[in-house]
């Protein structure tokens, strides 16, 4: 398995990494309409959904294997006076007990590895959520312009290893449908979609899964 490594977010830095995604809105709806109270904010990043989510009154967990990302959060989290627990971690490994949460986000993120870390993770997913809690997860596909870029390197069907740029030596692990609804069989699955984003030359395209704990 390879070794996790950080995005450093001094250089990965964008405006639309530091607001909502608008995939987010309905869950906030939907997870106060179940009185849903705990969230992990999973790979958070410099927390943008911990924050929305704290805002509204859940209690927020967020980790990010980035320190950088996390002192962002800690920052933010104060100037507005929110109160979130972050914690710098890898996803192979959560710092949590078992059923510790009602809801987990984890957004571009748990892809982040390679074909037997991205198995850890979901079962990471599935110890710390409680029974009846439910999980927003988004996956990489391989009809993406990243997925056969010439300047990664495949290590598997599934896992590339970024050879440029900010993530440079951060493997992505690159998903079928099929590969997913295996991945998540341990869960009732309530939600599947499929996106395409456009930027300049880039194409990403993802799946975001909706799922309960049994």
């Amino acid at each position: 398995m390879i070794k996790s490594k950080a995005w450093n977010w001094d250089i990965a830095l964008a405006p639309h990494w530091e607001e909502p995604a608008p995939e987010v809105y309905p869950l906030l709806k939907r997870w106060r309409r179940q009185k849903f109270t705990t969230l992990l904010d999973m790979g958070c990043g410099v927390g943008r959904h911990a924050l929305l989510f704290s805002k509204y009154g859940f209690k927020v967990c967020a980790c990010d294997l980035s320190k950088e990302g996390v002192d962002k959060l800690n920052t933010l989290s104060e100037e507005s006076d929110l109160s979130i627990v972050t914690k710098v971690c890898d996803m192979l490994s959560l710092p949590y007990e078992d059923n510790s949460f009602d809801s987990l986000i984890a957004f571009h993120a748990i892809y982040h590895t390679d074909d037997e870390g991205i198995k850890k993770i979901i079962n990471e997913i599935m110890r710390v959520l409680k029974v009846g809690g439910e999980a927003f997860i988004t996956f990489n596909t391989k009809n993406g312009s990243s997925f056969s870029d010439p300047d990664s390197k495949h290590l598997s069907d599934n896992t590339v290893v970024k050879t440029t740029g900010h993530e440079a030596g951060i493997p992505h692990y690159y998903a079928s449908k099929q590969d997913v609804k295996a991945l998540l069989e341990g869960f009732e699955l309530v939600e599947f979609s499929y996106k395409e984003e456009y930027w300049q030359d880039y194409t990403g395209t993802h799946y975001f899964v909706l799922v309960k704990k049994l």
